[in-house]
């Protein structure tokens, strides 16, 4: 029940009494930093009815322990301030749990908020219907391989939405939806992570309005092994500026994102039915748009893939109707075993599954700069020859809301 319901059963004929005074109308519980942030906040998540709101008056928090939500669905987290800026929480001193906010409720909300420094993860949500809308994640070290994995971090989710966050410093990504179905992430800032935007072993996804930069790759979708879905499937990447994206790789070593090499706009790796369209892509120094086979993985380190339920191969890929400018200036890491002083906008492994004929990577009626570097071949007779990739697909469908 609601503050304002609650004086209005106690005073009776002032029922309107509340009624100027948003806090009161909007809130069911409000916490103001205090001595004890985590008692305080964490009681109220404990507490919480279905559909609470509970609002966080301006001012910095500190956090000591993991703060969790298991039981009441619907439940919003919001920041009062007038910006995001103006309601921190830091997790800096945190000593027990590892990550800052972990959700398993379903219809969570997180909201204003500016979050930081979390030894972990910033905010986990493994449930249904979450969204984190207008909230920053950072680490005040810079972009370091001691900073958490992920800063936002849906998994084993369905219809998330994510807009409108600012996220910097992520060892891993900032932006990760992993294991999920039907996701959208729009209209951000993501900057100075490993990954930008990461989309991993997820069933329809749309990713648009999105700036990202200064991360070592911009937006990847990827299919890995050993996960509860098996596809990353029906990824459309739209609308976004993905500039400069050549920061060195701080990723832990020997995770999958280590291998990853610096300098690129877009990485498809895997997966099938993934389309890039209408994307300013520019001055990413190894490529514009990377899209490769998971047995490229298995070339380049010797190691054998062990999930019989997966398929590696990368098939219907629509790169189209971007605009490219100032990528493939300086070729580095693992993509100079090409061999190429100079790359091109879109580059494809060339790695074909066996007996099952053409693999669908259509670049449109007008290509782009192309090669196909020919990883199985041992990377000789190379081809940017456009001709067998002035294809299309059918367009993947756009994603407002889930309604």
């Amino acid at each position: 029940m609601r503050v304002c319901a609650v004086v209005s059963l106690i005073v009776g004929t002032l029922s309107g009494a509340c009624s100027d005074d948003p806090k009161a109308s909007e809130y069911d519980r409000i916490i103001a930093p205090s001595a004890n942030d985590h008692e305080a906040l964490q009681t109220a998540l404990i507490e919480a009815e279905s559909g609470w709101v509970i609002g966080l008056e301006p001012g910095t928090y500190t956090f000591t322990r993991e703060l969790n939500l298991s039981a009441a669905a619907d439940v919003t987290l919001r920041g009062m301030g007038a910006t995001r800026d103006e309601v921190v929480l830091d997790f800096a001193n945190q000593t027990e749990g590892d990550d800052g906010i972990t959700v398993t409720a379903p219809g969570f909300t997180i909201e204003n908020v500016w979050v930081k420094n979390t030894p972990g993860n910033g905010v986990v949500a493994h449930a249904e219907d979450s969204t984190f809308r207008n909230i920053k994640v950072s680490w005040d070290a810079g972009s370091v391989t001691e900073n958490g994995f992920y800063a936002v971090y849906p998994t084993d989710c369905k219809r998330t939405i994510i807009e409108n966050v600012e996220i910097t410093g992520a060892s891993d990504a900032g932006i990760y939806v992993g294991s999920c179905e039907y996701a959208i992430v729009r209209n951000s800032k993501v900057y100075a992570n490993v990954a930008g935007i990461e989309i991993e072993n997820t069933l329809h996804a749309d990713v648009y309005g999105n700036e990202v930069y200064d991360n070592t790759v911009g937006i990847a979708a990827l299919l890995l092994p050993n996960l509860k879905i098996k596809e990353n499937a029906w990824v459309l990447i739209r609308d976004n500026d993905v500039h400069d994206n050549n920061r060195p790789n701080f990723a832990t070593a020997g995770t999958v994102i280590a291998s990853v090499p610096v300098g690129l706009g877009v990485l498809v790796l895997a997966g099938h039915d993934i389309e890039v369209r209408d994307n300013e892509i520019t001055g990413n120094e190894n490529t514009g748009v990377l899209v490769v086979s998971y047995r490229i993985l298995e070339i380049l380190t010797g190691t054998t893939l062990d999930d019989p339920g997966m398929d590696p191969y990368v098939k219907n890929v629509y790169v189209h109707a971007n605009t490219f400018e100032g990528n493939g200036t300086a070729p580095k890491g693992a993509m100079a075993v090409v061999g190429q002083t100079a790359l091109e906008d879109v580059l494809w492994d060339g790695i074909v599954e066996e007996g099952a004929g053409d693999p669908g990577i259509c670049l449109g009626a007008t290509p782009a700069s192309f090669r196909n570097f020919n990883a199985n071949g041992g990377f000789e007779n190379q081809s940017t020859d456009t001709a067998g990739h002035t294809c299309t697909h059918a367009s993947l469908p756009e994603m407002e809301s889930f309604e």
